[in-house]
């Protein structure tokens, strides 16, 4: 058969098979129409929290990894702190992000943001649910984390090549954060309207399991609204590590006493209490890509605005 017969065969297929679809979903009851592998609407849809994984510490805590997914293609979703926002026990609440965007990376978790957050759970309750709970728009999802299933542990241990978390301080020898937990920085004040700039250092730690690496990855880093009440416009958010390789030249060497700046210019047209969230990342090593949970470190920049 040729390739232009194989070609029209398929094409028909799946015309075929949206047009059976279309028809049975108009007729399942509404109550299954809104299942999560329903068809994405532009607004009116779910956000739903997801657990990503725990983490041993080895000193009998456990460190639980939490993401989202906002199913809408057109609505930014904000959800306070609260009923419709919360997480159980209630000493764990509060870090989660109350601001949800749309993302479309493409593959089959593309929608999704992973790793918004982390919780640290004592020895003393690492058997303890940590359950988070969202609600919009009349859906209401509860994902529990549990350090129970070994197909949901994951690792902070040294790895080849990129796979090592970087790290985040907000000053030069100051806290650091390598993880997904991360640190809180010192608090910025802003007036609406007015820009005010973010900063922190960055690096990519470099010590990765087995090989000898004598130069650094550059570190891409995203500054991104984990909760406010209205959405602050950064200017250049977002720098991955290989735009950061190309802008220092070919050849260029990073040693482990280098560290990068990142900084953004944000303007905020609303006054309140905001959480500015710093992912850095290594993507730029060989083995290292936004689908794999290794790979980044948060930090948190607390932000008071005033009118």
């Amino acid at each position: 058969m040729s390739k232009y017969k194989q070609l029209t065969g398929r094409a028909l297929a799946v015309l075929l098979v949206g047009l059976i679809a279309a028809p049975l979903y108009a007729q399942l009851p509404q109550q299954l129409r809104d299942y999560p592998l329903a068809r994405f609407q532009t607004s009116g849809d779910l956000v739903a929290p997801f657990f990503d994984g725990w983490i041993d510490n080895g000193d009998g805590s456990v460190t639980m990894v939490f993401g989202f997914m906002n199913r809408n293609t057109g609505e930014l979703v904000d959800i306070p702190l609260g009923p419709n926002n919360y997480i159980r026990p209630t000493q764990f609440d509060g870090v989660q992000p109350t601001h949800f965007p749309i993302y479309d990376r493409g593959g089959l978790t593309g929608i999704r943001e992973r790793g918004a957050f982390a919780v640290t759970v004592p020895a003393g309750m690492a058997g303890t649910e940590i359950v988070w709970t969202l609600s919009h728009a009349g859906h209401s999802y509860s994902v529990p984390g549990r350090a129970v299933s070994v197909a949901y542990e994951m690792s902070s241990a040294r790895r080849a090549l990129g796979s090592f978390n970087p790290t985040i301080r907000f000053t030069q020898g100051g806290p650091e954060s390598t993880d997904r937990e991360g640190i809180k920085g010192p608090t910025v004040t802003a007036s609406v309207g007015t820009p005010v700039t973010l900063s922190a250092f960055v690096q990519d730690r470099g010590d990765r399991g087995q090989y000898d690496v004598d130069n650094l990855y550059q570190v891409g880093t995203e500054w991104i609204l984990h909760q406010g009440p209205s959405i602050p416009e950064f200017d250049n958010a977002a720098m991955t590590g290989r735009a950061r390789e190309e802008a220092a030249g070919e050849g260029a060497m990073i040693s482990s006493d280098d560290w990068t700046e990142a900084s953004t210019q944000a303007t905020f047209m609303a006054p309140g209490d905001y959480v500015i969230r710093l992912r850095a990342d290594n993507w730029a090593a060989p083995d290292s890509k936004m689908d794999n949970q290794c790979c980044w470190s948060n930090a948190y920049l607390p932000v008071t605005v005033t009118p």
